[in-house]
C-alpha cells in the first residue's frame, strides 16, 4: 500500500523521527557496517523495501540510495546483495526521474542487467528484466541498445517456454514488446 504524507505523520506521531531521518539512519548504519555482512544485507534488504513506494522517492534520491543499488550491483558476487540491490533499482525504476539518473549515473547499466539475465536465481532474473522494461520505457537510446542484442532474445525466447509461469509470461511480455 502507498503512503501518503498524513498516514506517514499520523504513524510517525509529534516527536518521533520522520522518514527522511529513518532512511538516513539506514543508510549511515549500512556505510558503516564494516564486520557484519548479514546485519549490512537485511539494511540493503530494508532500504530496497523503502523503494516501492514513490512517497520515499525524493528522500532516496537526497541519500543517493541508487548509486548504493547501482556500487551493490556492480561490486558485489554475492546474490543475495544482488537480489537486494536489483529489487531496489527495479522499485525504483518505476519513476521516470528515477529512470533517468540510474542511466547517467551508470551508462553501463545495460551490462549489468544483462549479466543478470543469466543469473540462477529467478527472483535476480525477474528483477532484471522489469528494470529494463522500465529503463527502455524512459530512454529510448536505452530500447535501441538493447533489440540490437541477440543474447538477449535468445534467452527470452529460452525462457518464455519455461515451466515457471512467471517467467514465461515476463519473457513472452518483453519479446512482444520490445523485440517485434
Amino acid at each position: 500500500m502507498f503512503s501518503t504524507p498524513n498516514s506517514l505523520q499520523r504513524r510517525t506521531g509529534r516527536f518521533g523521527v520522520g522518514r527522511s531521518e529513518h532512511l538516513k539512519q539506514l543508510l549511515n548504519e549500512y556505510e558503516n557496517q564494516l564486520t557484519n555482512s548479514e546485519c549490512k544485507l537485511q539494511l540493503l534488504a530494508n532500504l530496497a523495501n523503502f523503494s516501492y513506494d514513490p512517497i520515499n522517492y525524493d528522500y532516496l534520491r537526497e541519500l543517493n540510495i541508487i548509486d548504493l543499488f547501482l556500487d551493490c550491483l556492480k561490486m558485489h558476487t554475492d546474490d543475495d546483495y544482488v537480489h537486494y540491490a536489483l529489487a531496489g533499482l527495479c522499485n525504483m525504476s518505476a519513476d521516470k526521474i528515477n529512470c533517468k539518473l540510474i542511466i547517467e549515473k551508470n551508462p553501463t547499466i545495460l551490462i549489468c542487467l544483462v549479466k543478470c539475465f543469466f543469473s540462477t536465481r529467478l527472483d535476480i532474473v525477474l528483477n532484471s528484466m522489469v528494470t529494463l522494461m522500465f529503463l527502455c520505457n524512459h530512454n529510448e537510446q536505452e530500447k535501441n541498445e538493447l533489440i540490437k542484442r541477440n543474447e538477449i532474445r535468445e534467452c527470452l525466447e529460452k525462457y518464455s517456454q519455461s515451466k515457471d509461469i512467471r517467467l514465461s509470461n515476463m519473457a513472452k511480455l518483453f519479446l512482444q514488446d520490445y523485440f517485434r
